[in-house]
């Protein structure tokens, strides 16, 4: 193997581990980013259920979890067992 070879082989080498190491942490930092939002919105929704367990209007409820009026309506309804 030639000089220019090697170092085009080792060249490659490093651009393919660093390429992996990078898209790594950007996959990452994006499922974070996205469980993030899951739990933001889960928390948001499991209040607006207490709220309607205390029997909170539906559009207060919306208003305090800051979730769509039909969001709320189908959680009363799931809290129903409709």
């Amino acid at each position: 193997m030639t000089i220019a070879e090697q170092l085009f082989k080792e060249g490659m080498e490093k651009g393919i581990r660093e390429g992996m190491e990078e898209g790594l942490q950007k996959g990452l930092q994006k499922g974070l980013q996205e469980g993030l939002q899951k739990g933001i919105v889960e928390g948001k929704r499991e209040t607006a259920k207490n709220f309607l367990k205390l029997g909170f209007p539906i559009e207060q409820v919306a208003k305090a979890a800051k979730l769509p009026i039909e969001e709320i309506m189908q959680l009363k309804r799931e809290i129903k067992g409709v």
